[in-house]
């Protein structure tokens, strides 16, 4: 294959729509709920609550969604974009910022559970510089559930 026709290859594939999301039934109670989990337990921690972001929404479920399309759960995007990519694009201007991912719990309790009971997630979650959140839920092929959780601050402008 000549360099040339390898990029008009490489062009055509990035072109293409990316493939469709499936988002969990009762998405905007799920993230109702998971907000709601969430600022309890920074409330037991003696923490802020945090307050809903759609930008950070946006950015967590599109990373929810690449899991679900994958079957793979990995904090790396399209073309290895990390979370500081995704904000950007989402024109978030973050001082700070975590990320929980999580695969297979079958609703908002479990999943937050999962994230509590694992100190590198519980961390994230109570990282007293957060002060927003925003959640993502995607359907994978078979029925298995990935959730994402991104929290953070923006940048003093």
């Amino acid at each position: 294959m000549t360099l040339r026709a390898a990029a008009v290859l490489l062009f055509v594939v990035l072109a293409m729509p990316a493939a469709a999301c499936e988002l969990a039934p009762g998405l905007g109670a799920l993230r109702a709920e998971l907000l709601d989990l969430a600022n309890a337990e920074r409330a037991r921690a003696g923490l802020p609550g945090l307050t809903r972001d759609l930008r950070l929404e946006q950015a967590a479920q599109t990373q929810a969604c690449r899991t679900a399309d994958r079957g793979d759960l990995t904090h790396r995007g399209s073309w290895f974009a990390g979370l500081g990519r995704r904000l950007r694009r989402e024109d978030y201007p973050y001082a700070m910022a975590v990320e929980n991912l999580a695969e297979g719990q079958r609703d908002a309790a479990e999943a937050m559970a999962g994230w509590v009971g694992s100190p590198e997630h519980r961390h994230n979650l109570l990282d007293p510089r957060a002060r927003e959140a925003g959640f993502g839920i995607a359907v994978e092929d078979g029925g298995r559930l990935h959730w994402s959780m991104v929290a953070a601050a923006q940048r003093a402008e």
